[in-house]
């Protein structure tokens, strides 16, 4: 991409809107593109904003979802699960899941579709696939247990870091990821608990 103006005004204004995710594709595509060239002026104004980005959700009353959320959310993996049954095979101790043979199911957020891979009832986890639509978002969130996550196609821009195909993230207990954004689209594998607190 051309060279972008680095007066003080253009970084903070691009910055925000990329953190944000109110870039058009093209736009998000070139700057994750300009990012990638090793651009530090810009990587350090994107991470400010990002922390920026996650401590919004404190700015406001706390609301809680609706109860109805986790048990249609539950309801919808229940059912992807359970509709399938020749996209998985058990043997003594191994399942093996063919995700290719199943449909993606979408999440509440737009631009956002699970596989659902595996559920662990006792360590109330789930493993699953996940695809974001070009500039899509997904919801900021505090880890109740060890999130871990792989990306396979596309960017994922999360809490200031652009990850690219091959990159992994593992993020504690009680840690918040934020923030979270793919530019030009994504598929990634995560293994998350169920009991994850969405902030906004």
């Amino acid at each position: 991409m051309n060279k972008p103006d680095h007066s003080p005004d253009q970084i903070h204004e691009r910055a925000a809107l990329y953190v944000l995710g109110a870039m058009d594709n093209a736009e998000a595509a070139d700057f994750a593109a300009h990012l990638a060239q090793g651009c530090q002026l810009c990587a350090d104004e994107v991470a400010a904003f990002a922390r920026v980005a996650g401590e919004l959700p404190y700015s406001v009353d706390p609301r809680a979802p609706q109860k109805t959320l986790r048990q249609r959310v539950l309801s919808r993996i229940s059912v992807e699960a359970t509709s399938n049954p020749s996209a998985t095979l058990r043997q003594e101790g191994l399942t093996f899941v063919q995700p290719q043979r199943f449909e993606w199911q979408p999440l509440p957020a737009p631009g956002l579709e699970i596989k659902l891979l595996s559920a662990d009832a006792r360590r109330g986890s789930t493993t699953q696939l996940v695809r974001m639509r070009p500039g899509a978002a997904y919801p900021s969130h505090r880890h109740a247990d060890v999130e871990e996550l792989f990306l396979l196609e596309g960017d994922l821009l999360v809490s200031g870091v652009l990850m690219r195909a091959g990159d992994y993230c593992r993020a504690e207990p009680e840690s918040v990821h934020a923030g979270i954004s793919s530019p030009s689209g994504c598929v990634f594998i995560s293994t998350a608990s169920v009991r994850d607190e969405l902030l906004a």
